[in-house]
């Protein structure tokens, strides 16, 4: 049991320092992960940059998570999880960008339009199991993982 597959996301406008935001989510995300990168321009014509990092690996799914650190990992399970995850098992997060571009992985409220990086965490779960136990359990094995791995704030370099 745990993460079948994770995706992170951002959408970057032509004011943002694009070469921060690529080095704060591959520190967030991890080696290994499919790294795309759409440069286009909005429907009013100004440079975006869409960044997203995604693997279908267990292994690279369970370290991902476990890179948001121990902080952050333990404010989730102190949390009421269950309106983040949706009816396909996918447990959905958001985090500040601003935060994460100076190596602070925070959670932030979905209601605020900030700009942030989108995650989401496909919870294996099988017939007769309890997606939101098996959400929790995997948020620990994450927060362990972080743990050993001294991630505390999280696994992003600031320098």
């Amino acid at each position: 049991m745990g993460v079948l597959n994770i995706v992170w996301r951002v959408h970057s406008s032509g004011l943002d320092d694009i070469e921060i935001i690529r080095q704060a989510l591959d520190d967030l995300s991890g080696d290994g992960l499919e790294s795309t990168e759409d440069v286009g321009r909005s429907w009013h014509g100004a440079p975006q940059v869409e960044f997203e990092r995604r693997t279908r690996k267990k292994a690279k799914s369970r370290e991902s998570l476990a890179r948001m650190g121990t902080n952050t990992l333990s404010a989730l399970l102190d949390d009421d999880i269950s309106n983040r995850i949706d009816e396909n098992n996918v447990l959905h997060l958001r985090l500040s960008l601003a935060d994460l571009c100076c190596g602070i992985v925070q959670i932030t409220d979905p209601r605020r339009r900030l700009p942030c990086v989108k995650g989401e965490f496909k919870i294996e779960v099988y017939p007769g199991q309890d997606v939101l136990e098996v959400a929790k359990e995997t948020l620990q094995r994450a927060y362990e993982q972080a743990s050993r791995n001294n991630w505390e704030q999280s696994a992003i370099s600031t320098e």
